[in-house]
């Protein structure tokens, strides 16, 4: 199929490297646009659908963390878990490519698709649904102030 090479217009193939007129690199270009509309359709397949356990603290509501001593050694000490607001459990989101797990704070841009994986308060958890919860009901919600 013939396309028109971005940079000089001329018709190029599209099984070509590059444009033979300018050097355009037009494979990179169609696969550049190729991810582009994947992934805008994977936003827009974007919606909130339950709950899930909260991968931070495995549906406790409540973490182990360590602290230094002045020694050099580490004391084990329990701190309720933020990004669930202490219930053990997150929203569950469900796109095309698979499930995620979404603190409550993040779900409305996760949706919109302005916000992506990358920390703790938005998790791929993967293609397929997760387990059922850990726990029969959910801690009561306790939101901090910061």
């Amino acid at each position: 199929m013939l396309l028109s090479c971005p940079e000089c217009n001329r018709d190029v193939s599209d099984r070509a490297t590059a444009c033979p007129q300018c050097g355009f690199p037009i494979a990179e270009h169609l696969r550049d646009a190729a991810e582009q509309r994947r992934q805008a359709e994977e936003r827009s397949s974007r919606a909130a659908i339950g709950e899930v356990d909260c991968t931070i603290c495995l549906a406790r509501g409540f973490r182990t963390i360590s602290l230094p001593l002045p020694d050099g050694r580490q004391r084990e000490q329990f701190d309720w878990c933020g990004v669930c607001e202490h219930t053990g459990r997150v929203t569950l989101c469900k796109s095309s490519r698979g499930y995620f797990a979404v603190a409550r704070v993040h779900v409305e841009a996760f949706v919109a698709g302005t916000r992506e994986v990358g920390d703790d308060l938005v998790v791929f958890l993967g293609p397929n649904e997760p387990p059922p919860h850990r726990y029969p009901s959910p801690g009561e919600r306790v939101v901090t102030e910061p």
